[in-house]
């Protein structure tokens, strides 16, 4: 068994909300507010670019469908989706989530940053590192599926003097 929390708690089925084939939606334990829920996949994957794109797809759908729960029986005037991918970006536990944050009015729950505004020359750098790198995101959505061939049906027998009554079906005028 992983060291992994998370995958302990799906094992026991702690707080476990939804579960599919692929992904299980927790009550977050430590939630900051009332209603925190986390979407993650059932397969152990530290961050989010070990997983199957499918998979991330399904984790945002299903984070969709929780917030959607959250506005019609929580009565919160709205929803933040947060992903933490990676110790930097203040990710806790070594396992993909989506958290699902119902949100009031003046809650106190503060996820605002300061914008940084960066130099000509430093936005220059950043497009020219990041430009040629994100020309294949969506690649394979471009991809053209192969041509269907279609084969032409077998030419059915018929024998002399036996009626087939699926022949004569089939060449019936309507």
């Amino acid at each position: 068994m992983t060291d992994c929390v998370l995958c302990q708690a799906l094992t026991r089925k702690d707080l476990v909300l939804y579960e599919d084939d692929q992904l299980a939606a927790i009550l977050h334990p430590q939630g900051a507010q009332p209603g925190h829920v986390v979407v993650l996949p059932k397969q152990h994957s530290p961050i989010l670019e070990q997983v199957p794109d499918f998979v991330v797809g399904a984790l945002f759908v299903k984070a969709n469908q929780l917030s959607r729960i959250l506005f019609e029986n929580m009565e919160v005037g709205g929803v933040n989706l947060l992903v933490q991918n990676g110790v930097s970006a203040g990710q806790r536990q070594s396992h993909v989530m989506v958290h699902v944050l119902p949100r009031k009015e003046n809650d106190g729950l503060n996820l605002l940053w300061k914008t940084r505004q960066l130099s000509e020359e430093e936005f220059s750098s950043v497009e020219l590192k990041l430009k040629e790198e994100t020309k294949v995101i969506g690649q394979f959505e471009r991809e053209k599926p192969a041509p269907i061939e279609i084969k032409q049906p077998e030419k059915l027998e018929v024998k002399e003097g036996i009626v087939d009554w699926r022949i004569k079906w089939l060449k019936r005028i309507p």
